[in-house]
């Protein structure tokens, strides 16, 4: 059983007691957002159990009766649970965002992996999951699917912005004796990276241009971005304001990279070759090309599917230098990291 936490800004299969999540936006707005808990189960971890978080926003007029019924959020019902588990067992937390043509199901089954992935090994570490899941389509039409992603994508964003100006406002309102002293992660995977574009733009212009600083490490895997991302104010250079440091992962071998350039007309991808100027990125980004240790059908899930690729990511999470980081070569004409394979056997 592994446990995932969620926020969702899909459409519930019902207004009471909902037990699953659609491929479209919430009845309530395009920002509106669902928080609870999934306990995953399974040889394939494709069984899960939701808890959803009680919601009540107080009405206009219960705030003018003095002992009328207060306001319940989903929100830091589910933050009071993590922060727990934090105290309680000394872990971080990693936040995760899925990428394109992902239902409900298979985003809490990806976390689920991931977290498992995570603590495996010697370099495994005990960690929450929480996982934003925005109404990717989930459908077998590709071309389709994929025009219709991207739009819901963008849309996702202001949606992901508002679950991390909630989790600002609920750091901010907690007490001494309620921190933790522990760190919060941020993974995105895929078309997940083009929703972090926009949430940080909203996320910015709600903070009136100063934003608090909410994760430790951001892992940008297999990014469907544009690979002058980092170049432009409206895209992703602002995301180093964020984080203490950011990881960006690629691997020129990804075909879904190809696929998105040539066939979706989009520039040059960022998870393809990474940044379109290596050595102009700010100096809180991290290059790491993941080529000469992917291959078969791993391609772009390399992040769950290829070891050295995960060891990786768990020396990142654990604060390791990245000079410091076993099993990294260090290419200075294109200002990157490159894993080398131990054994081939492990590709």
């Amino acid at each position: 059983m592994t446990t995932v936490y969620f926020g969702t800004n899909r459409r519930p299969n019902r207004k009471r007691k909902p037990d699953d999540f659609g491929s479209n936006f919430s009845d309530d707005g395009l920002a509106n957002l669902r928080f609870g808990v999934a306990e995953v189960s399974g040889d394939r971890l494709e069984n899960y159990q939701l808890e959803i978080a009680p919601e009540r926003l107080r009405s206009d007029w219960e705030r003018k009766i003095k002992d009328g019924p207060g306001s319940v959020l989903g929100s830091e019902t589910v933050f009071r649970r993590v922060r727990q588990e934090m105290i309680d067992h000394s872990c971080d937390t990693v936040v995760f965002i899925h990428g394109y043509n992902v239902s409900f199901h298979q985003a809490l089954t990806s976390a689920a992996r991931l977290k498992q992935k995570l603590s495996e090994g010697q370099g495994g570490m005990h960690l929450n999951m929480v996982l934003f899941s925005w109404p990717s389509d989930g459908s077998m039409m590709p071309y389709v699917a994929y025009a219709n992603d991207r739009q819901d994508a963008l849309a996702s964003g202001p949606a992901f912005a508002r679950g991390l100006l909630k989790l600002a406002d609920f750091l901010r309102g907690a007490t001494p004796e309620q921190s933790c002293d522990q760190r919060i992660h941020l993974i995105a995977h895929s078309m997940g990276n083009y929703v972090l574009r926009h949430t940080v733009q909203h996320y910015i212009a709600q903070s009136q241009g100063r934003p608090a600083r909410l994760f430790d490490q951001v892992l940008l895997m297999a990014a469907d971005e544009d690979d002058d991302a980092f170049e432009h104010d409206n895209k992703l250079k602002p995301l180093p304001r964020l984080a203490k440091r950011v990881y960006v992962y690629f691997n020129s071998k990804d075909r879904a990279m190809a696929v998105s350039d040539k066939t979706k007309g989009n520039p040059d991808r960022l998870g393809d070759d990474g940044p379109r100027v290596p050595r102009g990125v700010p100096g809180k980004v991290s290059l790491i090309d993941c080529t000469p240790v992917v291959g078969g059908l791993v391609e772009h899930s390399y992040y769950l599917d290829t070891p050295i690729v995960v060891t990786d990511m768990q020396s990142v999470l654990a604060g390791t230098p990245s000079n410091e980081i076993d099993g990294r070569k260090y290419v200075q004409e294109t200002n990157c990291y490159r894993l080398t394979p131990h054994n081939r056997a492990e590709i």
